[in-house]
């Protein structure tokens, strides 16, 4: 069961922090996401939540997402300070910037794609059941495939 406290201390233990998008409903009903901290403690025999709102994710765009496991190990100070940290390094955000702009994914993909299409072009279908193989074909994509369909 999880409990929500109104304070935590820096130098408690900690069981754990998340730092991301979250989901905010306000009184009069509405939604809207907003850039969260919650910070995880034990209190009796329960894990309390302490949560700080950052404000709207806008002006969290080039901020990476954290979450950081703990088991009391560390401190909710230390946690803070990780937390702090990532907020202002963007490397993270850059390389996966970076990663995207090299990859060549999604176009080897389509290339994939279209070259399966032109091997199933190139087939002589006679009757609802019998398919003829013309030039390269392989009968095994043309058995995978008629069983895909089947």
């Amino acid at each position: 069961m999880k409990i929500i406290t109104d304070r935590v201390y820096p130098d408690e233990g900690c069981w754990g922090l998340f730092e991301g998008p979250r989901t905010v409903y306000s009184f009069g009903g509405s939604s809207a996401n907003h850039w969260v901290q919650a910070v995880y403690v034990i209190r009796g025999d329960a894990i309390a939540e302490y949560t700080t709102d950052y404000g709207p994710t806008t002006l969290f765009e080039r901020t990476t997402p954290l979450i950081i496991p703990s088991f009391g190990e560390n401190t909710v100070g230390q946690l803070q300070d990780h937390a702090a940290k990532n907020r202002q390094d963007h490397h993270w955000y850059n390389r996966s910037r970076e990663m995207l702009a090299e990859s060549t994914l999604i176009k080897d993909s389509l290339t994939i794609l279209g070259q399966q299409r032109e091997v199933l072009l190139n087939r002589t279908v006679i009757g609802p059941i019998i398919t003829v193989q013309r030039n390269d074909t392989p009968r095994e994509y043309i058995k995978e495939r008629h069983a895909r369909t089947h």
